[in-house]
């Protein structure tokens, strides 16, 4: 990926070959729909998303490093709000992470992990 952009997860900057889009990512205002999300913690509860704040996005990393498996593994299991920036938003906005994919426990070719997580802002 010859791209320059740079997107930010909680702090942590995704290396260039990392990067989970081709470019700036669209944000818009979905029509009105709700969605549930059942968290697991200590206290079993529902994350429900309302209305036009709770737009989706699916992400693949096809060649992730370790270090942004691992980074994406502590926003998943904390389940907790993370501010996000992309190229086009460089003040972010806050996402949860509610549905994480890593293909396997041992990295594949140099060293890599396929990975799909999808992000729904706040």
């Amino acid at each position: 990926m010859t791209t320059a952009y740079e997107f930010i997860i909680d702090g942590y900057t995704f290396p260039r070959t990392d990067v989970p889009a081709r470019g700036p990512i669209v944000e818009f205002s979905p029509q009105r729909w709700s969605k549930q999300d059942v968290l697991v913690r200590d206290v079993p509860s529902v994350l429900t998303h309302i209305g036009h704040s709770s737009q989706e996005w699916d992400f693949v990393c096809d060649r992730a490093s370790t270090a942004t498996k691992d980074k994406l593994l502590a926003v998943y299991n904390a389940k907790l709000a993370v501010l996000f920036k992309t190229p086009q938003n460089t003040t972010g906005f806050n996402i949860v992470i509610t549905r994480l994919f890593v293909r396997y426990a041992e990295p594949a070719d140099n060293g890599r992990f396929y990975i799909e997580w999808t992000a729904v802002a706040q």
